[in-house]
């Protein structure tokens, strides 16, 4: 029986949010049997740093592509980066925007984006004879929406197939002023100290116990089923994770990072946490005022 981790705090980090979303970017080099990448799927409210989270990829990562607007024809040209691994992430900050236009185009990316993350792609848009089409193309896929996109499309991603090929990460942020006090004070908010993990010159280790694994799989109770793509990517990402901190003599484990990330995979949105502002110590926020029922006792939130 696995191990499970009941006591989920529904609180995570966003130094905890930017070194998970890096490891699954870098999951791709752990060694393992199965060559499937998934992906991350952010849904949140606007003005939550989901975009900024992806920013991180593509701002770091030689080997991270950030598109705006997705068509086929894009998709098309990148089909040999996709081959020899120069675009190992592909990273879609405003997923709605592939939904603005025609349907079938939609569709045609849908497709493409979960062969790409699982069984590959031996050719995009359809135009070339896949007998004899002899590379294959894998990536990992990461995307941003609304909650209520989310809600709309979900039903039916999860009868193609496309909602069990990627981590569905919920979360909003625990302090909703945080953004807009560190505008007042003309400053960026402070994330903490990150080390961005780098990408490795050869593969990584797999670094996990059968143990480990079980607990993992008990992460993914509320999300898409059937959960194996999902399973083997979060435990690659976990590996990478360990490695990151090994190289560089960090104290602590990749275990405990994902276990955090693993808050916004529950079913509850997880609540992303700040680290204290400098600018709060000179101007404290104002406290959030207790709501009371008719009998003056606080009121149930």
């Amino acid at each position: 029986m696995g191990v499970t981790h009941s006591q989920w705090t529904g609180v995570v980090h966003i130094e905890t949010m930017i070194e998970s979303v890096c490891a699954l970017h870098i999951a791709s080099y752990v060694m393992s049997p199965y060559k499937d990448r998934g992906g991350l799927m952010l849904t949140g409210p606007a003005g939550v740093m989901k975009t900024t989270l992806l920013d991180v990829l593509d701002n770091n990562y030689h080997n991270a592509l950030s598109i705006s607007n997705a068509f086929m024809g894009t998709m098309k040209k990148l089909q040999p980066a996709f081959y020899n691994g120069q675009v190992r992430s592909l990273c879609f900050p405003d997923v709605q925007s592939i939904y603005a236009g025609d349907p079938r185009t939609a569709s045609r990316i849908e497709q493409m984006m979960m062969q790409l993350s699982s069984e590959a792609t031996r050719t995009i848009g359809g135009e070339e004879d896949s007998r004899y089409a002899k590379f294959k193309g894998y990536c990992t896929i990461f995307a941003a929406m609304t909650p209520t996109f989310y809600t709309q499309h979900i039903n039916k991603w999860e009868e193609t197939g496309f909602g069990r090929r990627f981590l569905w990460s919920t979360y909003t942020l625990q302090d909703p002023e945080v953004l807009m006090r560190a505008i007042i004070h003309w400053t960026r908010a402070d994330i903490g100290k990150v080390l961005i993990p780098k990408c490795p010159i050869n593969m990584i280790p797999d670094a996990l116990t059968r143990n480990n694994r079980e607990e993992i799989m008990s992460w993914l109770r509320h999300q898409p089923q059937p959960h194996e793509i999902q399973f083997q990517v979060l435990c690659k990402a976990t590996s990478a994770l360990q490695w990151h901190y090994d190289t560089n003599g960090i104290k602590k484990t990749g275990l405990d990072t994902m276990r955090g990330f693993a808050e916004t995979l529950q079913h509850d949105a997880a609540l992303l946490q700040f680290p204290d502002q400098e600018y709060d110590a000179i101007m404290p926020p104002e406290p959030v005022p207790v709501r009371r029922n008719g009998n003056g006792r606080k009121a149930a939130r």
